[in-house]
């Protein structure tokens, strides 16, 4: 018979071994332990290498190779800023094939997670449901810090749909000896005030060519209507052209022989047409204006009261609706469009920055005024754009763009076919 104090025994050795055994159950995680969510509180000694989760990322982009460069630049340092991130970029230099394969990609669930949109393309792409909304990246002074108007053509529906990267306006440049030529101090203030200057001009030097027309420019086109007309609205919206506008291009078709068709690119026939006072005015790219001779840009006059749609050629950053890296894509976005990236930019390029508080520089204070842009194009781009101002919230848009401006390619080749440009956009 087995005594009270051998039982006692036995029980005690049982329970210890049961202790020193529960550590070694497989239902039991050593590194659970004091941490109710299974994860272990242990920091990793110092050295020891954490792997992070790789995030990839795809961007798609439609930049001249010289930009282009420069981005590979800036995504090269992200990536190194932020290793666990990996950013595969691809650019498609022509715009119209662009917009074709990103539009078709969106349509069918495999669009990149980033896009660099055309400002005009950024409502079309959102109605369509191809886009997330981008209000959670403007937060903060990355929100405080943007243009008004540059903001307003990418809402719709109460949501911002695309983050501005930069902007490069249309403007029209006045040669200002000839301009006093005719008796002016300022640019025509109307249409007849800009054909009484132009006959004055050819009435003095019959070679002088009173506007700079170049083939297929359709944004040189819609600039230079707009400048002289009181109801515009159709414009934008690629509307059939009202009585005054057919009118004023058939008197430009008159007059094709006073017109030169100097590409907007070719600063050096620009320069030497200005030099040689053989041009009165010309629409560019502010980017275009920037190129020309320092000593020549004292001479022109820049006409900062008749700058219409200054989003218009410019470009945006959106989400894809199919991206499954939603928080990688605004971090990187957010980097692409900061301050210092806007800044570089502007430096390379000539083309203006999204952000405000780059124009404040050139103020009185500024000690480099070639730093920054002027500061006037603060004003210019911070002006709240009205419904006539913006293009009707059309998913086809860009599709009546693209056909108007083939249309204005196909007649401004070799001569200016006006009355054909014309019927082919009623047809």
């Amino acid at each position: 018979m087995i005594s009270r104090k051998h039982v006692l025994f036995m029980i005690g050795t049982l329970l210890i071994a049961a202790l020193l055994l529960t550590p070694f159950s497989r239902n039991t995680n050593p590194a659970s332990i004091g941490k109710p969510d299974g994860k272990s509180n242990d920091q990793p000694e110092q050295g020891e290498l954490i792997v992070e989760q790789i995030s990839n990322i795809y961007v798609n982009v439609s930049l001249p190779d010289s930009q282009f460069q420069q981005l590979q630049e800036l995504n090269r340092n992200f990536m190194i800023e932020h290793p666990h991130i990996q950013v595969k970029l691809t650019n498609e230099p022509f715009k119209d094939r662009a917009y074709d394969l990103w539009a078709l990609q969106s349509r069918q669930g495999e669009a990149s997670d980033i896009m660099l949109l055309d400002n005009g393309w950024v409502r079309p792409f959102a109605i369509q449901g191809f886009l997330k909304p981008a209000d959670s990246i403007m937060t903060g002074d990355a929100l405080t810090d943007q243009l008004t108007g540059l903001l307003d053509p990418l809402t719709w529906n109460g949501y911002l749909w695309g983050v501005p990267r930069e902007v490069n306006p249309y403007i029209v440049v006045w040669s200002e000896a000839l301009l006093a030529a005719a008796g002016l101090k300022e640019p025509p203030s109307d249409w007849a005030s800009f054909q009484a200057a132009a006959s004055k001009v050819i009435e003095l030097n019959s070679k002088v060519s009173i506007v700079n027309w170049s083939e297929g420019d359709l944004q040189q086109q819609l600039i230079w209507l707009a400048a002289y007309q009181t109801d515009r609205s159709n414009l934008l919206k690629l509307l059939p052209f009202s009585e005054i506008q057919t009118s004023q291009l058939a008197w430009l078709q008159k007059m094709e022989q006073h017109m030169s068709r100097i590409a907007v690119n070719a600063i050096g026939q620009l320069n030497e047409a200005f030099q040689s006072n053989s041009l009165l005015s010309a629409i560019i790219p502010w980017s275009e204006y920037e190129n020309l001779n320092d000593a020549l840009r004292k001479k022109l006059l820049v006409d900062q009261d008749r700058i219409d749609y200054p989003w218009l050629n410019g470009h945006s950053y959106v989400i894809s609706s199919n991206s499954n890296a939603e928080e990688e894509a605004m971090l990187w976005i957010r980097e692409m469009t900061n301050v210092n990236n806007q800044q570089m930019i502007y430096d390379r390029s000539g083309q203006l920055p999204a952000r405000a508080s780059l124009y404040l520089f050139n103020g009185s204070l500024q000690t480099d005024p070639t730093a920054a842009p002027p500061a006037w194009w603060m004003k210019v781009l911070n002006v709240k754009r009205t419904d006539a101002e913006l293009p009707h919230p059309d998913p086809l848009w860009p599709e009546k763009w693209q056909y108007r401006e083939q249309m204005w390619k196909r007649f401004s080749e070799k001569t200016f076919q006006i009355d054909a440009y014309i019927n082919s956009l009623a047809e």
